[in-house]
């Protein structure tokens, strides 16, 4: 039985090492709305993407003005480059070549009421032939560079089964790369990943691709698992995006999809397996919410949670916003100036529940929850029981919650095994969905 596990993992690592090394030029980006002269190329040079919606003054770390943000390695000597996805990279670029064809591009969605231009990129058969669309949704990360309007990430292994993949950058990063990113911020991303999704098959029919099947999945692991459930709450409880995406079934594993829940057994262990999600999730919570508008009665900043250590220099700034740190590196950044357990990365009273800014903060992370609604689409729900990412709670309040609002558990599977950390539920993860998908 071991033998067959381990062929199995190789085999994917097979098929993996097939896969990239199409990775296309990114200076331009197509086009995937129609406008009058159709479907066309934007060339960077055509329009300040980078400048189109505004930046706010002070979100920004001092990143130095002659380094590529694209480029970590000759950004920094901090050790730990290797992320998960650059472990993966070259593999990914072999899978590409083979049957994969990447189109990258922008197109329109609406963030805190107001229009914004997203990047994202597709990935789709090289014979034009699509079995159905999926909607990837991926997992966190902090460096522009593993951004999928960069390259390849592993959501394009499913493009092999011959599916249109479409893999959404989320708000912060692609053509918004300057702006901060709204970690875990529900309707942010829900509204990403359906508009995306949304436009993908008009485009590509109109580009000569065509679909044996009307069949739609939503898939996503770790953030990207609290990305797809919120992708589906926001389709289900949008007639109009519901007519247009009529969802086969949600595939989503690993993730935090109760914030809450998360903070509290962080609270309560003191660990916290990526210590760099604490400052993206404060920051990017209060950006996405403007809780640091002084009109309010309590405006709330980083400043009020985050250590001394962390704020010294604007280093949280540095390493999350210039986009140019991955998230290892991060992570290997906190824990050198001790930060890297969650009572050291926050400050002595914002630990205390009754401090008057977490009431603020920690309704914030009860509205992101993905557990308050009762899904109508099958479900296929995976997390390791030994996770040291995020924690397996998160499995077991969605279950809860979802048995308690009524949802037809007859739609929905739940794989909950002893698949080891988080990296190797991502790996059983994504063996177990291309296992599925025929």
């Amino acid at each position: 039985m071991k033998i067959m596990k381990h062929y199995t993992l190789y085999g994917f690592v097979a098929i993996a090492m097939v896969f990239v090394s199409c990775q296309a030029d990114k200076k331009d980006y197509t086009s995937f709305v129609k406008d009058a002269a159709g479907y066309h190329v934007i060339s960077s040079g055509d329009v300040d993407l980078d400048k189109q919606y505004p930046v706010w003054a002070d979100q920004l770390g001092n990143t130095p003005s002659d380094v590529d943000p694209c480029d970590p390695n000759g950004y920094n000597q901090v050790e730990g480059k290797s992320t998960f996805m650059q472990m993966f990279s070259p593999l990914m670029n072999m899978i590409t070549n083979s049957d994969v064809h990447q189109i990258v591009g922008t197109y329109p969605s609406e963030y805190k009421g107001q229009p914004i231009m997203l990047s994202g990129n597709m990935y789709v058969p090289k014979s034009k032939k699509c079995k159905g669309l999926i909607m990837a949704c991926h997992y966190t990360y902090a460096a522009l560079c593993e951004s999928p309007s960069q390259g390849p990430t592993l959501s394009a292994l499913l493009a092999t089964k011959g599916y249109a993949v479409v893999d959404a950058d989320y708000v912060g990063f692609g053509v918004t790369y300057q702006m901060v990113h709204p970690y875990l911020d529900k309707a942010a991303t829900g509204r990403a990943v359906a508009d995306f999704g949304r436009l993908a098959r008009p485009f590509l029919e109109a580009n000569g691709y065509t679909f044996e099947t009307d069949d739609i999945y939503i898939f996503g692991y770790s953030q990207g698992g609290h990305a797809a459930v919120a992708t589906q709450e926001f389709i289900e409880s949008h007639p109009d995006y519901l007519k247009d995406l009529p969802i086969t079934r949600v595939l989503c594993g690993g993730g935090p999809y109760d914030p809450m829940v998360t903070y509290e057994v962080a609270k309560k262990t003191d660990v916290i397996g990526f210590p760099a999600v604490v400052p993206m999730f404060l920051q990017g919570t209060i950006y996405a919410n403007d809780l640091n508008d002084p009109s309010l009665t309590m405006p709330i900043t980083e400043a009020d949670f985050l250590s001394d250590e962390m704020l010294k220099e604007d280093r949280y700034k540095v390493w999350l916003n210039s986009k140019a740190y991955t998230m290892d590196q991060v992570n290997l950044l906190m824990k050198g100036i001790g930060c890297g357990k969650f009572s050291t990365i926050l400050r002595p009273e914002a630990m205390d529940e009754n401090y008057p800014q977490n009431k603020i903060l920690f309704q914030k992370l009860k509205e992101n929850a993905t557990t308050g609604f009762c899904p109508k689409s099958p479900m296929f729900i995976f997390h390791s029981k030994g996770d040291d990412v995020v924690t397996f709670e998160n499995a077991e309040i969605l279950q809860k919650r979802f048995r308690e609002l009524g949802a037809d558990e007859s739609k929905i599977e739940y794989d909950y095994g002893n698949y080891g950390s988080h990296r190797s539920g991502l790996l059983k993860f994504h063996i177990k969905v291309l296992g599925m998908l025929k």
